[in-house]
This record gives C-alpha cells, structure tokens and sequence, in this order.
C-alpha cells in the first residue's frame, strides 16, 4: 500500500539561514490556517511535523480520500529530496544545459529500461553532499566538471530547507507561493512521492 507524500524544497536557502526560513514558513501557513503550531509525531512519518489546521483542505486540487492529511514536516540540513525511491528521472547540467536521462527503451537502457550506472554517478555524488562534503559531476558530453547542488534533477532536489507533507493530496499552485514568499522569494521546487 504505501504512504503518499508531496515535498517542497528551496534551493537557496543555506545550512545557517534554514532554521530561521523554517521558521518564518510554518508562521506563514499556521497564519492562514494550513497548519496548527503544535508538532506532533503523529503528523509525519518517521519523525514530528505540524498538523494540519483547518483550512488544509484549500490547499490542494481534490482531495481523493477527503479526510485530514497527516501533518507537515520541516527539514532542515542537507538533504536529498525525490520520490522515496530513488526516482530520479534525469539530470540536467549546469555547463552545457544537456539533460542525461536514467530511464528509457530496452533498445537504448537495456532489459532493466534504466542506467543504474548513471543512477549511481547522481546518487553518490548527491549522498557525498548530504553527508557534508563537496561532490562534482563530470558531464558526459562537455566533460564539464560542476557541483552535484548545480545539476537541475527531475524529480529530486538537493536543498538544506525541506518540508514535506504527509499523506496530502497534489498542493495546489499557490502553496508554492507562499512558502516563496515566507523566504523572501527563494527559488522553490517541488514533487510528490510515496513509501
């Protein structure tokens, strides 16, 4: 069965400043009733999270089940954020601007329809970051070497500000901009997910 989730990540934000932007996020949304100010392990999985406050429900497109999502988590530090299961689509480099994609035809990927070694290549560079060192990614095509952080990923972000919201519907556009304006107009990704 699984648990869905929908993550919001903001690339700019650094390890020292994500705290305070947390912060000022969770204010943003207890303010127009998205989120209650109580944390409860009950709101996220694995950890604490705020529940949801009463006015959740405008915040996404349709609700499928109609009741109350769990709550939403806020991350703080390195992270990698993508779909719970390593489902990165593909990466873009920052050099050339040439997407190298991990899935496809047998034709082109083989009988797994994937490139395990590419995977590989993304996701040790990006779990190298995580962990808090400097990691590069050599483009296959420009033979450009850049920060893991400046590759642009399908599906996946890496980002030292996070919040993830368990067990709710697709967020509707709006959310978004609202976490953007709480951090002052940061750069904003988001995906979906489930484990």
């Amino acid at each position: 069965m699984g648990t869905y989730f929908e993550w919001v990540a903001d690339l700019d934000a650094t390890e020292a400043e994500a705290p305070e932007l947390g912060r000022r996020v969770v204010d943003a949304l207890v303010a127009r009733g998205v989120l209650l100010r109580e944390v409860s392990g009950a709101a996220a999985l694995g950890g604490v999270g705020h529940l949801p406050g009463p006015a959740w429900a405008d915040t996404v497109a349709t609700s499928v089940s109609g009741e109350a999502p769990w709550g939403m988590a806020v991350g703080t530090g390195r992270e990698v954020y993508d779909g719970g299961r390593g489902g990165v689509d593909a990466v873009t480099c920052p050099r050339c601007a040439v997407r190298r994609s991990f899935f496809g035809p047998p034709e082109e990927f083989g009988p797994t329809c994937s490139d395990e070694d590419g995977l590989a290549w993304f996701f040790d560079a990006a779990a190298t970051w995580r962990d808090g060192d400097a990691a590069d990614l050599e483009c296959r095509t420009c033979g450009a070497a850049a920060p893991v952080t400046e590759w642009s990923a399908d599906d996946a972000a890496l980002a030292c500000l996070g919040f993830t919201f368990w067990s709710w519907d697709e967020l509707r556009p709006e959310v978004y901009d609202w976490i953007a304006e709480a951090t002052g107009g940061h750069r904003i990704v988001h995906g979906s997910g489930k484990v």
